[in-house]
């Protein structure tokens, strides 16, 4: 069995990938690869441990990849868990699950895990002075999953970033994502990147002040033919680009190619306090439009001073 595996319960489900041969032989993953790590991060990102899973030999990039028909927790806080408790998967690892329970974006905010659409979990070691890494690991990857709409025809140029991380076609969110890091000293060891994308299903949301309009890919450009399948490559390898990017440049080309791809500058916006359910009605921190994106990730209107480092942004025309 070679190095690097793709471990799953359900490899049907994988049926096209572009990576895998035409009839690709998955057998039972080899004892000796179950073991130890391997069946404990199996467990942690939702996998059932007294199932064996499937195997075949990986992509050169990536030392495993787990995908799972279904997941009961989300993978970002398990693979988080496990970390925090001293164990990990070699890296790069990436796990995904076709659909599940438990999954959320930022600030626990619930993502809809739909049939059709991509719901993954990547994980990086820098092993590198947070300093040296400044706000990359931050924007990384939803520069990557511009960077892999703009692979197919159809969609190539028409993806934008709203502040801070959300990807947007025409106007709609196609794609959220989240980055968790854990540090030791003043290094970051491990970025974990969460990311959503709406290949094939729109979610119905409720609506409300802070929730953006959703979309799909297969919405958005129904003439371009892209599955899951089709698609998880392709981000993989745009995901493994910018992270060699940021290891060999530092965060100033990610940021300037943010800066070109963003979806606020020169817009109209309101910015508002998180809402919390303990502090009442959220309070508006500034409202204008959008001068630049400074070198922080901090968000600088015209008619404002002081820049704005956080907060929930509204698109106002």
């Amino acid at each position: 069995m070679s190095k690097s595996l793709i471990i799953t319960d359900a490899p049907d489900l994988l049926t096209g990938m572009p990576c895998l041969s035409q009839n690709p032989q998955w057998q039972p993953i080899d004892h000796g690869d179950w073991l130890g790590t391997t069946k404990q991060t199996w467990k942690s990102v939702g996998g059932n441990p007294n199932k064996t899973p499937m195997a075949l030999p990986g992509l050169d990039s990536w030392q495993q990849i787990m995908a799972l028909s279904s997941s009961p927790i989300s993978q970002v806080d398990g693979l988080r868990e496990m970390l925090q408790a001293g164990k990990s998967p070699p890296s790069p690892f990436a796990c995904l699950a076709f659909t599940g329970d438990g999954f959320h974006g930022n600030r626990g905010r619930s993502w809809k895990a739909l049939e059709g659409n991509l719901h993954l979990t990547t994980l990086f070691s820098p092993n590198r002075p947070a300093q040296e890494l400044g706000i990359g690991l931050s924007i990384l990857p939803s520069l990557a999953v511009v960077d892999a709409l703009n692979h197919f025809e159809g969609l190539n140029k028409i993806a934008q970033i709203k502040w801070i991380n959300d990807v947007l076609i025409s106007g709609k969110k196609v794609s959220g994502v989240i980055t968790s890091t854990l540090t030791k000293g003043e290094n970051v060891e491990h970025a974990i990147f969460g990311i959503g994308v709406n290949i094939a299903a729109t979610p119905s949301l409720m609506p409300g002040k802070f929730v953006q309009n959703p979309t799909c890919l297969r919405e958005a450009s129904p003439d371009t033919i892209i599955t899951q399948q089709v698609f998880l490559p392709v981000l993989l390898e745009c995901l493994i680009n910018r992270h060699a990017q940021l290891l060999n440049e530092g965060p100033e080309p990610l940021l300037s190619d943010y800066i070109d791809q963003s979806g606020v500058i020169g817009r109209n916006v309101e910015i508002w306090e998180e809402p919390s359910s303990t502090t009442g009605d959220p309070v508006m921190i500034g409202q204008g439009k959008v001068e630049n994106i400074l070198s922080d990730l901090s968000i600088k209107l015209k008619n404002r001073s002081k820049p704005i480092y956080r907060g929930r942004l509204i698109l106002v025309n």
